[in-house]
């Protein structure tokens, strides 16, 4: 006689098979995730800057960015 079961039993095996397949997939994209996202924390502490950096005037090696924060009181009013 056949077994009636057979059918459902290999089904819910398919099924728990594929679903330890894609958890441990997950599981895998998330470790991958934490360590690329330590390493790049890693490299973030190495530039960082240590000191401000504020301009005290004009000068040939000064560059544009640092010179935001200045106030032109003529063009401010």
């Amino acid at each position: 006689m056949a077994n009636p079961y057979k059918n459902l039993t290999d089904l819910q095996t398919a099924w728990l098979s594929a679903w330890t397949v894609s958890a441990q997939q997950v599981f895998q994209c998330w470790s991958h995730l934490f360590e690329l996202q330590q390493s790049f924390l890693k490299n973030a502490q190495q530039h960082q800057r240590s000191h401000i950096e504020i301009a005290s005037g004009p000068s040939f090696l000064d560059h544009y960015g640092r010179r935001a924060h200045d106030i032109d009181p003529e063009r401010d009013v």
